[in-house]
């Protein structure tokens, strides 16, 4: 089975971005997510899409786990990329946050080209947005502020 293997012809090209982070009024840092998408042939659906969400840390240490089960169902003989491990103290550093801020994109960057996993509904949740309208309000005013 072609999707199995990682190897069907995908349609689209994708491209992740993970910028920007941002102390939350909670006491924890995210990020902004940004994936594109375009059709690398014609086909019937729609030309470019862009999302953006905000995750933390602990949402792309999920990612990273339940995409990297999935993928040792492939028979691939790259590996799987490794995910900034956990720190309790120094998480806030300069240096901490964007060593996360990178792996999280290496990892997105990798899983965007392997169709298998580029489509999966464990990424399509990921890229689901869900803040509140209080947050989303907050971000639009520093953005005009």
């Amino acid at each position: 089975m072609a999707g199995r293997k990682g190897k069907e012809n995908d349609p689209w090209i994708r491209w992740f971005d993970v910028s920007d982070p941002q102390m939350h009024e909670k006491g924890y840092t995210i990020y902004k997510v940004t994936l594109k998408r375009i059709r690398s042939r014609s086909g019937p659906e729609p030309g470019p899409e862009s999302v953006v969400v905000w995750r933390r840390y602990n949402d792309f240490k999920k990612l990273h786990k339940a995409l990297s089960a999935r993928y040792k169902h492939l028979a691939r003989s790259e590996p799987f990329p490794a995910f900034a491990k956990s720190k309790i103290f120094g998480r806030f550093d300069e240096a901490v946050v964007e060593e996360r801020r990178q792996s999280a994109l290496e990892l997105l960057e990798f899983v965007g080209k392997i169709p298998y996993l580029a489509s999966s509904s464990i990424l399509q949740t990921f890229f689901e947005v869900r803040h509140s309208v209080r947050f989303l309000c907050q971000k639009i005013v520093k953005w005009f502020t």
